[in-house]
């Protein structure tokens, strides 16, 4: 599928290193007390790249990814904290890692990828609007509540008979407000987040299908309420120091690059796949600051399956099978990307 793929189930479920402090002076060690890490690379098969700017060491097995910054000696991996004996260094223009690191870290990433069946097993399934939110309304009256609430049950459906848990924002016609969506995602161990809309349009003529995935994340957005109160609750599935703050921020950093660069890539495998499945025309992919794209920290997509101010594509929508068939294309694109 994708290299460079994480999974942030057991963390992701990736290996994340985090830098806790600076430098310090430590004593001389023998030779055999740091290994390098291209000897340990190389006799694993792992690929790993330096970036020299960042300091960040990523190290890939498998589509597995590790992340060192030079100077940590913690690693975090399955939602829990390790410590190695010593610090991640640079010395003469080589990576030094300490001897346990082989341990601690390389025979474990290699055993997690031995009984990774999928990356993803848990999938929040969003149905747009309900209750006193109708959402988009067709000229003929079908409402986008009702539309998306049978495509997004059909879609649930057909992932729990592939063996996905899915966890549904809402099963019925009620208001869920967007900040409880997100709250959703983040108390859930979901690896994917997926929200399922119907389009609108001045243009009367303006039909397909399209996916949305968040654009970048400035600072501010970051510092909002909403998305720092799913940040903290995402951070009770990790075993770690919830006080260090320098620890949050890297966290933070990572759960967002990952989320964005994630949710992009199922983006453009949704679009490239579930407009052909359902015969509908393909209007690409594009980046938003929809607010439960934003403040979901998984990686999350939200799908417009159609246009009710289109009268063609409100007619279809309005046919029971029809909305099976995009229930089920979808289906078939998220197992193909997860699987």
């Amino acid at each position: 599928m994708h290299s460079f793929v994480t999974r942030e189930k057991l963390i992701l479920p990736v290996i994340f290193l985090f830098f806790l402090g600076g430098c310090a002076t430590a004593p001389k060690k023998s030779p055999k007390a740091t290994v390098t890490l291209k000897e340990l690379c190389e006799q694993n098969n792992i690929q790993w790249h330096w970036d020299s700017v960042s300091q960040v060491v990523t190290l890939n097995y498998r589509d597995v990814i590790a992340k060192v910054l030079v100077g940590s000696n913690l690693v975090m991996m399955d939602k829990e904290s390790i410590s190695l004996s010593g610090s991640v260094k640079v010395h003469k223009g080589g990576i030094l890692v300490p001897a346990d690191f082989e341990t601690k870290v390389i025979e474990q990433l290699i055993k997690e990828v031995s009984y990774v069946i999928k990356k993803f097993r848990e999938i929040v399934v969003d149905a747009g609007h309900g209750g006193k939110d109708p959402g988009a309304i067709g000229k003929g009256g079908l409402r986008e509540k009702e539309v998306v609430l049978d495509i997004a049950k059909g879609l649930t459906e057909n992932l729990e008979k592939a063996g996905m848990k899915v966890i549904m924002t809402r099963t019925k016609d009620e208001f869920i407000s967007l900040e409880d969506r997100t709250k959703i995602a983040s108390a859930s161990n979901a690896d994917l987040f997926v929200s399922v809309h119907a389009n609108s349009s001045r243009s009367r003529s303006a039909h397909g299908l399209e996916v949305f995935y968040l654009r970048e994340l400035d600072y501010s957005k970051k510092q909002d309420e909403i998305f720092q109160k799913n940040f903290e609750e995402r951070l009770t599935k990790f075993s770690m120091d919830k006080d260090s703050a320098a620890l949050k921020d890297i966290l933070m950093d990572m759960m967002t690059q990952y989320k964005k660069g994630e949710s992009k890539h199922l983006a453009e495998h949704v679009s490239a796949s579930a407009p052909e499945r359902i015969n509908a025309k393909n209007r690409g992919i594009k980046s938003s600051g929809f607010f439960v794209l934003r403040n979901t920290l998984i990686p999350a997509i939200l799908v417009e399956v159609g246009f009710l101010t289109n009268a063609d594509e409100e007619a279809l929508l309005r046919d029971s099978a029809y909305r099976k068939k995009v229930a089920e294309g979808l289906t078939k694109s998220v197992l193909d990307y997860v699987e």
